[in-house]
């Protein structure tokens, strides 16, 4: 292809693009002018339905002045004027809050009564509300109907008021005056409809911000349509909706895109059309050459055939070993030599169906080894090796009669019985296998003896199928290590309801401090008032080798129940005790460590000494040392001592979840507790729930009037932390600040500022939480 073709494909590329391209700008332009038409058009509506409902509305007014200035309420009871008010809202059907007749001021008739209580007999004239005190004397001056508003009225909702003032003979008579609710009001105008997203229209009066939607609708080229308001405007102003544009923009895209991509098609196939010409004339030529020198090298390619068929049968013969050595490997152990899980599931199956033609019995026995573990991690796994080596040995050599016998991997065997029927049976071979693997194993020169826990399951009452039966007999196996160990267990139905998770985790649980799964992480605490982190909490986390990161509110309570919690909470302890005196000597930063302590722990009588041989072994002092008890806990009296004893050292005792259980400030009194810890259930409502706004500054007045330290816990958003410290709460621990962390982490941002994170500190917060 010569550069004359590839200019022409070219140049009718770029002017179809360029056709292309102008007849899409235009339609594009259409389609925005058809959808601001439709905006205008719908802006108007809503404003003509505004100004309808206002004045509407305020018409009210032209029918009290009537009535006030027929007579000036002379010779009528305050019964008629009521019935007379009461009659004019009904019979206008008008939606406004309350409509008024003030005599010298004084708000005498209100109508309707309830929800207008405050406002009875309130005086005007006196007022201490400025912009009321404006417009009261606008209304005398004018002696036209003024209004004022949107502002908070009495009745604590946001209104809008017209007001006028009458004069009998030229002197002041009093005032008539409607108030309308702004929310009913443009609810009732179809601007508000109270959907949860932000509104698409913007109102304000001239110059003034926006009092409601977003202000920057004003600045953003926005359709405006005016709303006459007597002595005042409204401006109503609406964009386009952003979807909407981006739905025009989309659909230009991918027309664009469409037309973009049959060009290049077009072009490819065109430019492929020609090359393959060229190739192809090419293709022939080079062909012909090479036909002439396949020809000469054909007579040496058959000698190097004949070479090759003796190697290929040669190959073919190692390729038979090879399938041999596989098919071995496949359903047999690497390490012990006997069958594997594979070998024993077919058998198993096979056994099931031989089993159900005739009727003969079936037994799978599951077992493995009690604390393998302990010889892989103190003797490495050569020596663990060795021993499940020295098992399949004794079983084998042993006078044992069974069908098959495998390795499951791991420390892990299973055994098929036939022709066991009888329970008694199965007990005595349980109790050889036990005696056969008892004697002692030497390894190292040291003695270990060798425990069994075995898992029988029957069948058919132990499942029908091959899966059953093995899962089965693994939770009988379970059962038998939970009970005592060196031990067998029958499968049963009762077994079943249990949960077999729970079995699991209570055995992985017992092995992840040895397993190294168990691991603390520390999330910082920051002064809010002094811009910087003052301590952090350590947080225990389980990392399981094969289910990931576990709750804590799962396994700390499986922790208490079989007694681990002990020991996992000394690990805990010392753990963060080490870490944080490290922290000490690396930095100048002498921060607090905050612990969690569970009930467990502090029912144990050695538990305070425990607590000064950790300090002293980690070489942290005391002063930087705080212990976290959940509030049902810290309530009880009988953790007095301990806690009186920790004190003495110099231990701060924080009392978390504060106010979530069944709180007593007799309790927090007499008790030797130092901090207050907010629970993240009350920091969650800040935004939405009046109870917990108030709750929380009752609350910051306990820990004020026992003179307590304050720290809320699960802060995640600035009008939180906002909120928080400006009620009295400076300490602050969430994800707003920061997260969990491993210690390599924390220890990086120490001194990281906080600045962005407190600017709310040096602005007038914008968020009002009246309760």
């Amino acid at each position: 292809m010569n550069r004359m073709q590839y200019f022409f494909v070219s140049l009718i590329f770029v002017l179809l693009f360029t056709s292309t391209e102008s007849v899409l700008t235009t339609y594009k332009k259409s389609l925005l002018n058809e959808l601001q038409s439709t905006e205008a058009a719908q802006l108007s509506a809503k404003a003509v339905a505004l100004q309808s409902v206002i004045n509407r509305n305020f018409n009210l007014m032209v029918s009290l002045e009537a009535f006030v200035s027929a007579d000036y309420l002379q010779d009528k009871s305050e019964q008629e004027v009521h019935a007379y008010i009461e009659a004019l809202y009904a019979g206008s059907q008008a939606s406004a809050l309350n409509v008024v007749i003030a005599p010298h001021g004084v708000m005498k008739f209100v109508y309707p009564p309830k929800g207008n209580e405050d406002i009875i007999n309130w005086d005007l004239l006196h007022d201490p509300r400025e912009n009321v005190q404006t417009q009261v004397y606008q209304a005398l001056q004018s002696k036209k109907m003024t209004t004022d508003g949107p502002f908070m009225l009495l009745q604590g909702v946001q209104g809008l008021v017209a007001r006028k003032a009458l004069f009998q003979d030229g002197v002041f008579w009093g005032f008539v005056s409607v108030a309308i609710n702004m929310d009913k009001l443009l609810i009732e105008a179809g601007i508000k409809d109270g959907a949860s997203e932000e509104p698409r229209m913007a109102i304000r009066s001239p110059g003034i911000p926006a009092f409601y939607g977003e202000n920057t609708t004003f600045f953003q080229s926005p359709l405006i349509a005016v709303i006459d308001l007597q002595d005042t405007k409204w401006e109503l102003a609406a964009t386009s909706p952003a979807n909407a544009v981006k739905t025009v923009n989309n659909q230009m895209l991918i027309i664009r895109c469409a037309i973009l991509l049959v060009l290049f098609l077009g072009l490819f196939f065109i430019i492929y059309i020609i090359r393959q010409r060229d190739r192809l004339s090419q293709a022939v030529n080079e062909r012909t050459q090479e036909l002439q020198i396949a020809n000469e090298d054909l007579t040496a390619a058959n000698e190097e055939l004949i070479a090759g068929q003796q190697e290929l049968q040669e190959s073919t013969k190692r390729m038979q070993d090879s399938e041999q050595m596989l098919s071995y490997m496949a359903y047999h152990d690497v390490l012990t030599g006997i069958h594997n899980r594979a070998h024993f599931q077919m058998m198993l199956k096979e056994q099931i169906t031989y089993n159900q033609v005739r009727g003969t019995s079936l037994v799978v026995l599951f077992f493995d080894l009690d604390n393998f573990k302990m010889i892989n991690d103190s003797h490495g796994h050569h020596m663990g090796d060795y021993m499940l080596q020295k098992v399949v040995q004794r079983v084998q050599q042993s006078h044992l009669v069974f069908h098959t016998f495998a390795r499951f991997g791991g420390d892990e065997f299973a055994i098929l019985l036939e022709n066991c029927s009888s329970e008694r049976e199965i007990q005595a071979f349980c109790e050889q296998l036990i005696a056969v693997l008892k004697p002692p194993c030497i390894l190292a020169n040291r003695s270990f003896f060798i425990n069994a826990s075995i898992g029988i399951v029957q069948y058919p009452y132990g499942g029908e199928t091959w899966e059953a039966l093995l899962k089965n007999a693994d939770i009988a196996m379970y059962m038998a290590k939970k009970e005592s160990g060196s031990s067998y267990s029958f499968f049963t139905q009762h077994m079943e309801m249990l949960s077999i998770s729970k079995l699991e985790m209570e055995n992985h649980l017992r092995q992840s401090l040895d397993r190294k799964e168990l691991e603390i992480v520390y999330q910082p605490q920051v002064d809010c008032m002094k811009g910087a982190i003052t301590g952090v909490e350590a947080l225990l986390r389980w990392n399981h080798t094969t289910k990931g990161y576990i709750s804590p509110s799962d396994f700390i309570p499986v922790a208490e129940e079989i007694g681990l919690i002990d020991a996992i909470g000394e690990w805990v302890l010392r753990g963060a005790c080490r870490q944080m005196n490290a922290w000490h000597r690396q930095t100048d930063e002498q921060l607090m460590i905050s612990v969690n302590i569970s009930v467990k722990q502090l029912h144990d009588e050695r538990f305070v000494d425990k607590v000064i041989a950790i300090l002293e072994e980690t070489g942290l002092e005391a002063r930087y040392l705080e212990m976290e008890i959940t509030e049902n806990v810290a309530m009880q009296d009988k953790q007095m001592g301990v806690l009186n004893r920790l004190r003495q050292l110099g231990i701060s005792i924080s009392v978390d979840d504060f106010g979530t259980h069944y709180s007593s400030l007799s309790y927090l009194k007499r008790f030797p507790v130092t901090k207050i810890k907010l629970d993240q259930s009350f920091v969650r409502g800040i935004q939405t729930d009046d109870k917990d706004r108030a709750m929380i500054k009752a609350i910051i007045s306990v820990a004020n009037a026992f003179q307590l330290q304050m720290i809320a816990e699960g802060v995640e958003t600035e009008e939180q932390a906002d909120f928080l410290v400006a009620n009295g709460c400076h300490h602050i621990q969430g994800y707003y600040f920061y997260k969990p962390m491993k210690p390599a982490q924390l220890q990086a941002i120490l001194k990281e500022e906080l600045h962005e994170k407190l600017a709310f500190l040096g602005a007038k917060s914008v968020h009002n939480y009246d309760i």
